[in-house]
């Protein structure tokens, strides 16, 4: 089969479009015939760049974190899944056995997970074997490209904002970095819940698309002045959730932002994971910093029901040919997208589809 490889560590350059062994389902797996599967900064490009600080990676490596596909095979003892089935796979595979697991938490709370295409080989390939406790099943109505979207993105940033935020249409909410994927997902979740949303980007040309996936104020964080600017809009109460996953450049401002009793969630550091705040500020105001990691299988299967109904369409920037993965790693670290970067598995196709 074809698939995207590196054998050691750095810029995209590294990737090689080669021919490998097509892997076989063991027990408990299926084989996936991948449609599409999305580019994600932490899980792709920094794994390939210099490793993602989850152990060692033995090389060669094949990425891709958040595929879906078609079924086309079953490995032994595997009963409630069939050939044929659209599947997508949630990417965090769970112990099973930890205080966490037993007790029913979602799989992001695993003590002992693996991160799917990070610690396992990827769906950066035509076929990929994967544990059935990874697969969610799609509606006809949720395309490949559509679920592979949610994967990282939507499913983490659900967690954040609905679990753990328990986000409604009371909550004034400003998204950091809301052009990136994280952050498009994050404006429409708001939006979709009937909050009031503050976008905050860098690029005038992405003004406009956030206001129409549901912002109702856009600012740019090129602006020395955003906090205030931040304030105005939010009125007197102030920001009540803010979603930020840029880190260093931004949090300690962010927090400057967020009212009385207000909720700082954070997955990720795109820009740095140092930051110096005031704790006085915080203690004094009651505000809570609600730190995560991914999102649970649960609320993959809940965005998957959003999309089939027609109620979230995932925004997808540009859709690459498989061979192209490289291009699309350097897409996506220009910062030059608005929403999600997808690699199609479709050998007819040549060029990048805008």
């Amino acid at each position: 089969m074809k698939a995207i490889v590196f054998n050691q560590h750095g810029a995209s350059h590294v990737l090689q479009y080669a021919e490998v062994a097509a892997p076989r389902p063991a027990a408990g797996e299926a084989l996936v015939a991948v449609g599409a599967v999305a580019v994600n900064h932490g899980p792709d490009v920094e794994t390939r760049r210099r490793g993602f600080m989850m152990g060692d990676l033995p090389l060669p490596h094949i990425g891709g974190t958040d595929p879906a596909g078609e079924i086309v095979e079953l490995g032994p003892g595997v009963s409630d899944f069939s050939v044929g089935e659209r599947v997508a796979i949630y990417p965090v595979i769970a112990c099973g056995e930890c205080d966490f697991c037993l007790a029913g938490a979602g799989e992001n709370y695993c003590r002992n997970s693996r991160l799917f295409g990070v610690q396992t080989p990827g769906g950066r390939a035509q076929y990929v074997a994967v544990p059935t406790t990874q697969l969610v099943r799609l509606p006809d109505a949720v395309s490949f490209e559509a679920a592979a979207a949610l994967g990282v993105a939507y499913t983490t940033t659900w967690h954040g904002l609905i679990e753990r935020a328990g986000l409604s249409e009371l909550d004034v909410v400003l998204v950091v970095g809301a052009g990136g994927g994280c952050g498009v997902a994050a404006v429409q979740l708001a939006k979709h819940f009937g909050a009031h949303v503050i976008a905050l980007t860098g690029e005038q040309w992405k003004h406009e698309r956030l206001s129409a996936v549901g912002a109702d104020t856009v600012l740019s964080y090129r602006d020395p002045g955003w906090p205030q600017a931040v304030r105005d809009a939010a009125g007197p109460s102030g920001v009540t959730v803010a979603f930020d996953n840029a880190g260093t450049a931004t949090l300690p401002q962010t927090l400057e932002c967020l009212g009385r009793t207000g909720k700082l969630v954070c997955s990720g550091g795109t820009s740095g994971l140092d930051a110096t705040i005031n704790i006085r500020t915080l203690y004094r105001n009651h505000i809570s910093m609600l730190f995560y990691v991914q999102g649970a299988k649960r609320d993959m299967e809940r965005l998957v029901d959003l999309v089939a109904t027609g109620e979230l369409t995932p925004v997808i920037d540009r859709e690459y040919p498989l061979a192209d993965a490289a291009l699309a790693d350097d897409h996506l670290d220009t910062g030059e997208h608005f929403g999600r970067i997808v690699l199609r598995v479709d050998p007819d196709q040549t060029r990048a589809r805008h």
